[in-house]
C-alpha cells in the first residue's frame, strides 16, 4: 500500500531514540523529511545520519522538554529549513515515575506542555499544507489502571482527551488529528529495561498480563504510528488507537 508520504515534511519530538526514533526512520524509509527534537546531541546526530542514508533530508535539535521556547524554536526553525510542515508528531515524555509532586510537574511540563507547545508553533504551516497530520503519543496506561497511580497516566490521559478535542476543532482546517496509545514496548534505554532489572516483580507481571508474554518492539509501534499519520489514513479522524498486543482488558466502543 502507497501511505504518500514521500517528499512530505515531518517533524518528531522525542526522536532520537526508541518509539520516536523507529517512527522518524520510517517515515524517513517512506521519503519523508524529518527533523526532530530530543535531549542528547549524540543521539541525534547519529539518527540523522541514519535518515540521511535513506536519501531524506533530516534536521535535529537538543533540547529539554519543558522549555518551552526551545520547543517552539525547533518548530520553527523546522518550518524555517523545510519551508513548510505536514506532520508534527508529539512524542516527548519525562517516563513513568512515583505520585511524588515533582513528577506532577514533570510530566505536566514534558508530556502535557511540550505537546500544546509544538502544536501551537505548527498550526500556521500545517494549514496550508494539503496533507496535514498530528498525531499524540499517549500510553495504554491511560485506558486502564495501571501499576499504581501516578502523574505520567494520568497526564496521558489528558492528551487523549486533547487530542480528541483538537481533531473536531482542527478538521475544518484540513489538519487530521489522532492519538496512539502503545503497550509495554522493550528497547534501549527504556524504563521496561530499568524495571527489568531494579523492580522485577513489576516486570514479570506486566509480562504475564500480556498474551503473547512479550513486550513490543518499537518498529511494532512505529509501523501504526507512521500509517495513523500518513495520507493514507485520511478517513481517520480523532482516533485513539491502541497498539498494545492484546494487553488492556476492557472493550473499546
Amino acid at each position: 500500500m502507497e501511505l504518500g508520504l514521500k517528499g512530505l515534511k515531518a517533524a518528531v519530538s522525542g526522536g532520537s531514540r526508541g518509539i520516536g526514533r523507529s517512527i522518524a526512520s520510517l517515515l524517513a524509509e517512506e521519503g519523508c523529511h524529518v527533523s526532530i527534537c530530543a535531549r542528547g546531541q549524540e543521539n541525534i546526530d547519529t539518527a540523522i545520519a541514519e535518515f540521511e542514508s535513506k536519501g531524506v533530508r533530516a534536521m535535529g535539535r537538543a533540547l529539554q522538554g519543558r522549555e518551552g521556547d526551545a520547543v517552539r524554536g525547533w518548530v520553527r526553525d523546522t518550518v524555517e529549513e523545510f519551508a513548510g510542515l505536514d506532520i508534527l508528531i508529539a512524542n516527548l515524555s519525562a517516563g513513568g515515575g512515583t505520585n511524588e509532586e515533582r513528577y506532577w510537574y514533570r510530566n505536566f511540563e514534558i508530556d502535557l506542555m511540550s505537546a500544546t507547545r509544538a502544536v501551537e508553533e505548527a498550526y500556521p504551516a500545517l494549514k496550508e499544507s494539503e496533507n496535514a497530520s498530528i498525531l499524540i503519543i499517549a500510553t495504554m496506561a491511560a485506558s486502564e489502571t495501571f501499576v499504581a497511580p501516578m502523574a505520567y497516566n494520568a497526564i496521558k490521559a489528558a492528551l487523549v482527551t486533547w487530542s480528541k478535542q483538537l481533531a473536531e476543532f482542527y478538521l475544518p482546517k484540513g489538519i487530521r488529528v489522532n492519538c496512539l496509545s502503545p503497550g509495554p514496548t522493550m528497547f534501549p534505554g527504556s524504563n521496561w529495561e530499568m524495571i527489568q532489572v531494579a523492580r522485577s516483580r513489576t516486570y514479570s507481571a506486566a509480562i504475564r498480563k500480556q498474551p503473547t508474554r512479550r513486550m513490543a518492539e518499537a518498529e511494532e509501534i512505529a509501523r501504526s504510528a507512521v500509517f495513523l499519520a500518513s495520507p493514507a489514513a485520511s478517513w481517520c479522524v480523532g482516533t485513539h488507537l491502541l497498539v498494545d498486543g492484546g494487553f488492556t482488558k476492557g472493550v473499546q466502543f
